[in-house]
Parts: C-alpha cells; structure tokens; sequence
C-alpha cells in the first residue's frame, strides 16, 4: 500500500498535464523526429492531430491513411504522432522503423515517454485533436479505421 502512494507523485503530472488539454487551451508545442529522423514541430498550421499509444491503435491509423501521402496530410494540416517509448530499442531500430520508412506520410515518433505525455489517450481508441488557430476545439477517441477517416475528412 505504501508504495502505491509512493508512486501518486510520480504519475500525478502526467494525468494532470493529460486532463490540461481541453477546448481553448493551446495545440501543445511538439518538436519530435519522424521515422527519417527528420524533426519536425507541431505548431499553428496543425488542425488535425492523430496520436497513437498501442501498437494496435497504430495498426487503425495505418489502415485509416493507407492511400496518403506526407504531402496529402500536411495539405490540410493533418499530422501523425506515435509514443513508440514502450518499445524495446533493438525491436525498434531493427524491426519497427524499416516498417514505418516504408509508409508513404511522415511518422512524429515519440521515442521518450515524456515527449507524448501530455497527449490524453483512451486504451485501444485513437486520439484525435482537432485544433483553429493553434487552439484545442475537441478531443475526440476513435476505434475504428472508418471512424478516423470520417473525422479526418477523407474519403472511403
């Protein structure tokens, strides 16, 4: 029992920071490396933010965006974020990221816990946040590929 409420303190910020994001309160400022390691910063421009945290959910966004490009979603604002922290360094370096260079659109690859640790997430949901002026308008949960496509506005 006591090392639980050790723990309160620890993980208390990252819930706090998580709940922060809300309707009128800024697009948080991300500066993060694709899968090209090339960096790349969430900013004003960004109306649409996509954010995965499970290697399932990840699986969705690529279904979701199968016939995108990088150029296609930076069009309309749209950019892809994914904690890959929990993943083990070698099955990243050699399994994940050849996987993910073959994709057609950028990939922001949250590689530290704390990179992404303000970005609320629901288990096995999408997290989707849609953004006017550099302000959060919704924060929406997505599980299903169809769902994402409809809320990203592209077509079937």
């Amino acid at each position: 029992m006591s090392f639980r409420l050790l723990l309160i303190p620890f993980l208390f910020p990252a819930f706090a920071s998580a709940a922060s994001l809300e309707n009128g309160t800024p697009m948080p400022a991300l500066t993060l490396q694709d899968q090209y390691d090339t960096t790349h910063t969430i900013d004003a421009s960004t109306r649409l933010l996509i954010f995965s945290a499970e290697r399932e959910v990840s699986a969705l966004v690529e279904t979701a965006l199968a016939d995108q490009t990088t150029e296609s979603l930076s069009a309309v604002g749209i950019r892809y974020v994914s904690d890959i922290s929990a993943m083990p360094g070698m099955v990243t370096s050699m399994i994940a990221l050849p996987k993910m260079r073959k994709r057609p659109y950028s990939m922001l690859l949250g590689r530290d816990p704390e990179e992404t640790a303000m970005l609320p997430r629901e288990p096995g949901k999408v997290t989707l946040i849609t953004s006017e002026g550099g302000n959060i308008t919704s924060v929406q949960f997505i599980g299903d590929a169809a769902s994402l496509r409809a809320a990203l506005g592209i077509a079937p």
